[in-house]
């Protein structure tokens, strides 16, 4: 005689069943439709390895050993511990609790002689209101299980922290105290777990896809809800760069085209110049294109910078998260049109600030525009160079001044339906040159290029496939200056 298994919900699939009740469904029922992004496992990989850290810098303990698949064996542990005296063991990581199908973990359960206190660990810099729901479900099944429960806390990246002594991350975590917040959400948790849980007895739940794919956070079901649904037109509204509530009220009101939408209905002049371009299936160039890239003068660099921003800083005089460039490209552009070429790319896994700036400052000379795609950010780059080496800051200052922004000029003057209401560089480029699209990459994008470093950096690698990624990385960012040549040289009559 067969019996069913008993489905759980947890601390994951509550959140996620609070997202989208379908995104539950899948989850439980269809596992092997989840696709998940090489970003969303780097992030998730950088979580861990904070929260690893967190368990040291919240005073260390025991962490209940048993996997995510062993609950029983996990809850055995947890009792085990909580058995021992508060002076033996105060702290437990990982500890296991579960009340009325409800199985969850907590980070960290600091002990104390009458309450307990619950710590959430997460890898960003602030409190989000979803972090709430994540304590008051854990708090609940934890008060269900029979444990004191007192103070509730979020620990979180402190994002002023600057590393200063190799090792040394005292003060990278700060605990915040969401008792006050999370104590009204908990009364709540049953009527949810509640409806949760016949979801997921149910049938697939018939949801459309919408902006709740990806809030609070990326859905890896979108593309199986996508295929279900009728396919979308050629130009769907949801083109409409930072189109938000006016696609919402677009999509309401029945218009799924961007070609059938009255141009009355839109106001924003980008928003105006994508639906004329779509409905007419032509490029949008205005004469002040030709004028802003004549104006530019020579000689001319090409500047494009890779970068890593882990959770926990690496190298000294760096901050959670800060984007740490480890490669540049610079072409070279002479008035008479010769070419060359000026590359840096450091996998070692050292600090590799120094040997860049050195690079950089050498590559770039002393006069000429060094053009980049969308300045703010190879700008602030450099400028955070600046202030790790003030002997440099000069230079690198000056190289700042002479930065001017490609974006904008194609932004203002050019759009081509193909480019379906983006002005990345990667979407503008297959208009002009499209003998440069990036497909042909192994490394094709920036996320790839993290991807690629991290691995590269990784001390268990081989030569062979660290000459291989070097070689993938260089033609990558290689690739980005070279397609800012074609473009700044294009004339289209």
């Amino acid at each position: 005689m067969s019996t069913k298994r008993r489905i759980y919900l947890s601390k994951s699939r509550f959140q996620n069943g609070r997202q989208c009740r379908k995104r539950l469904w899948l989850e439980v029922h269809r596992r092997d439709l989840i696709q998940v992004s090489d970003a969303s496992q780097a992030r998730f990989d950088e979580g861990n390895h904070f929260g690893e850290l967190a368990r040291e810098l919240l005073g260390g303990g025991p962490a209940i050993e048993a996997g995510p698949l062993d609950a029983e064996r996990a809850q055995a542990e947890t009792r085990a511990l909580l058995e021992l005296s508060v002076q033996q063991v105060p702290r437990i990581f990982e500890a296991a609790f579960e009340h009325d199908g409800v199985r969850i973990r907590a980070d960290a359960v600091l002990r104390g002689a009458a309450n307990n206190e619950l710590v959430e660990v997460k890898s960003r810099t602030s409190v989000k209101g979803e972090y709430l729901w994540d304590c008051a479900v854990q708090a609940w099944v934890m008060r269900g299980a029979g444990l004191p429960l007192g103070r509730i806390h979020v620990g979180h990246v402190n994002n002023q922290f600057v590393l200063e002594r190799e090792d040394d991350y005292s003060g990278l975590l700060i605990k915040v105290d969401v008792t006050g917040e999370v104590e009204p959400l908990i009364p709540e948790v049953p009527g949810i777990v509640g409806e949760l849980k016949a979801v997921m007895k149910g049938n697939e739940p018939v949801i459309a896809t919408g902006r709740h794919c990806g809030e609070p956070h990326p859905c890896p079901f979108t593309d199986y809800c996508k295929s279900q649904e009728p396919e979308e037109p050629d130009y769907p509204v949801s083109i409409l760069p930072h189109g938000g509530k006016l696609v919402e009220q677009l999509k309401r009101d029945g218009f799924l085209d961007l070609r059938d939408v009255p141009e009355e209905r839109l106001s924003n002049e980008r928003h105006i110049r994508v639906a004329r371009a779509s409905r007419n299936a032509e490029a949008i160039i205005s004469p002040e294109l030709v004028d802003a890239l004549g104006a530019l003068a020579f000689p001319r660099y090409y500047l494009d910078y890779e970068t890593i921003g882990p959770v926990v800083p690496r190298w000294i005089g760096t901050k959670p998260f800060q984007q740490v460039p480890f490669q540049f490209s610079c072409h070279i552009e002479q008035a008479d049109g010769s070419i060359g070429h000026r590359e840096f790319l450091d996998i070692s896994g050292n600090a590799p600030m120094q040997g860049l700036v050195d690079a950089l400052i050498s590559a770039c000379g002393t006069t000429g525009p060094i053009l980049v795609w969308s300045r703010s950010f190879e700008a602030g780059r450099t400028r955070e160079m600046a202030a790790w080496f003030p002997h440099k800051a000069a230079a690198l200052n000056a190289i700042v001044e002479r930065m001017v922004d490609l974006l904008p000029i194609f932004r203002d003057f050019y759009y081509h339906p193909a480019q379906m209401g983006s002005w990345s560089i990667k979407k503008v480029l297959p208009t002009i040159a499209p003998e440069l699209d990036y497909a042909d990459l192994e490394v094709s994008n920036g996320g790839m290029a993290q991807q690629a470093w991290r691995e590269a950096a990784h001390p268990d690698i081989s030569p062979e496939r660290k000459q291989q990624l070097r070689a993938a990385m260089l033609k990558y960012c290689e690739r980005d200056t070279w397609a800012m040549v074609k473009l700044a040289r294009w004339r289209p009559w």
